[in-house]
């Protein structure tokens, strides 16, 4: 996995009120500047109202900052309340019970009004970054110092970041020796909502584990969390957690098939509840199922390249530029001509399952092809090539399956076994073809986990392979130059000035300057990590 572009930063603060006033300060500096300067406004409603698009959000992303830095302030003075709160200490009560609180927990969701799940998160990181004190009065170092560390608020300087590389794509326009990110800007490798991710996840690995290797899994985990989003620091952390486990796949395997039900149960409003608990391989066919019904329905409309003058006479004349779904000029319509939301699509893609299994045949759509990919490292394939004792993981589905049950699955013809790390077939077509086979959209599915957007979660059957670099202007039909992209984000690339470059197989999405003035690259794709 590429690491990301570094934005410049300060030691970690020691002074973490001297950082809180600071960064205060820094948020009213940025509500002044974004101030409309002929008609301010009296009150923070005819301000807000008075500035543009761009002084709203420097003004959400600095009020961010101050959110950040609240809250790890606040998980440092929960672990003062909850070292307090601690029974056997002589001479003291302890702190949440005399003041009629059960835990620490319960205090700050009281005290602050919020949900009992958000503060004991925030309580969770609190005691595992506080430092312990012994009877004797010895300090002892907090259960974890790498997640201490990296909550901590970071002010980023007045420097250049670090450039992605020298000629990563001759289509990119940004110098990123140029791009530098403001004094003032907050930064910290984790939130505290992704510490308690991370913490609720460690909390799962086996007691025989050694430390220093939960150290060094936990350390690295965090360097790849580092600015991405929270559902992918969700995917991270249990990457982590199955990284350390000893009994590999098969006790979890075994205990989540056991949790497998469902239920069905017409409710008083006149609706029927489904409700189905699933193990990881019978979740993999019903996502694969019904993200490719849903995916079918969604790919609708093209981007037409105006310089192609095969396909402007065919858009002039109504018809799609091209009669392959697949091809790069193929792109999803922003605005869909209904309303209805992902979970209603689901919805009438499950209908349609059923009604296709019963044999009818006027089911409410046709059933699209559908493929399973099964992912599979070379170190876990014995040497007579047959499946090992390793992992395996379906796509779209984060929890490992075993190295047996990946075996007695890829039986079936529709499953498709993906070994990385190995030799494969040969991806790179160059211009002669225009079209991106099926093992490269596999290749790319594999890379970008399905739209490459930052944050996206829509699956590979939401998207299509599109050229970084349009075929008709010479464009190779590559991996370093094809991209996996849902509707909305595609419109995004074209409508809103944003640039894709590819390194190291990790894409990057620089967003134009009236989005971000100092256009730093947000990296896309989908998460990786190789635990120590």
């Amino acid at each position: 996995m590429s690491s990301s572009p570094r934005v410049p930063l300060g030691p970690v603060s020691t002074d973490p009120l001297g950082t809180l006033s600071e960064t205060v300060s820094e948020l009213l500096r940025t509500w002044s500047g974004a101030l409309d300067p002929i008609r301010p406004g009296d009150d923070a409603i005819e301000q807000l109202a008075g500035m543009n698009d761009a002084g709203v959000v420097r003004v959400l992303d600095q009020l961010g900052a101050v959110q950040h830095v609240v809250e790890v302030l606040a998980a440092r003075v929960m672990g003062s309340v909850s070292e307090r709160s601690r029974g056997g200490i002589v001479g003291h009560d302890p702190l949440a019970r005399s003041h009629g609180y059960a835990t620490p927990a319960v205090m700050l969701s009281e005290r602050w009004r919020m949900p009992r799940g958000r503060a004991a998160t925030i309580t969770s990181v609190a005691q595992a970054i506080t430092p312990k004190r012994a009877l004797t009065g010895d300090v002892i170092e907090c259960d974890r110092p790498e997640i201490a560390a990296a909550i901590e608020p970071r002010l980023a300087t007045d420097a250049p970041c670090v450039p992605l590389s020298e000629g990563d794509n001759p289509t990119c326009t940004v110098d990123h020796h140029e791009a530098t990110t403001p004094s003032g800007f907050v930064r910290s490798a984790l939130s505290v909502e992704g510490a308690g991710i991370l913490l609720r996840e460690l909390r799962l690995v086996g007691s025989g584990v050694d430390d220093e290797r939960i150290h060094r899994a936990v350390s690295v985990g965090i360097e790849h969390c580092d600015g991405a989003p929270l559902a992918e620091v969700s995917s991270l952390a249990k990457l982590v957690r199955t990284s350390l486990d000893q009994d590999g796949p098969v006790p979890r395997e075994i205990a989540l098939r056991k949790q497998q039900r469902c239920t069905l149960r017409e409710l008083p409003d006149g609706m029927t509840e489904l409700r189905a608990f699933l193990a990881p391989e019978a979740a993999g066919w019903v996502r694969a199922t019904m993200d490719a019904v849903v995916g079918k329905q969604l790919r609708q409309v093209r981007f037409i390249d105006p310089s192609d003058e095969t396909a402007a006479a065919a858009a002039t004349s109504s018809e799609l530029p091209s009669a392959d779904p697949l091809d790069d000029a193929y792109v999803p319509a922003a605005e869909m001509p209904d309303t209805r939301t992902m979970d209603e699509r689901r919805v009438e893609a499950l209908v349609g399952v059923f009604r296709h299994a019963a044999g009818c045949e006027s089911a409410v759509m046709e059933l699209a092809p559908v493929s399973l990919i099964i992912r599979m490292d070379e170190p876990d394939l014995a040497d007579d090539g047959q499946w090992s004792d390793g992992k395996a993981y379906i796509d779209g589905v984060s929890e490992p399956i075993s190295a047996g049950t990946a075996r007695c699955m890829a039986a079936d013809g529709r499953i498709i076994p993906m070994v990385l790390g190995g030799p494969s077939q040969v991806l790179d077509l160059g211009v002669g073809t225009r079209l991106f086979t099926k093992g490269q959209k596999m290749a790319l599915a594999e890379r970008d986990g399905g739209c490459a957007w930052t944050g996206c979660t829509h699956p590979p059957s939401y998207t299509e392979a599109h050229h970084l670099v349009w075929w008709s202007r010479g464009g190779p039909t590559d991996l370093s130059n094809g991209i996996l992209l849902c509707s909305f984000h595609h419109h995004r690339i074209h409508n809103d000035g944003w640039e894709v470059i590819v390194r190291d197989h990790v894409p990057w999405f620089i967003p134009p300057a009236h989005i971000d003035p100092h256009r730093i690259p947000r990296r896309g794709g989908k998460p990786r990590l190789r635990a120590a």
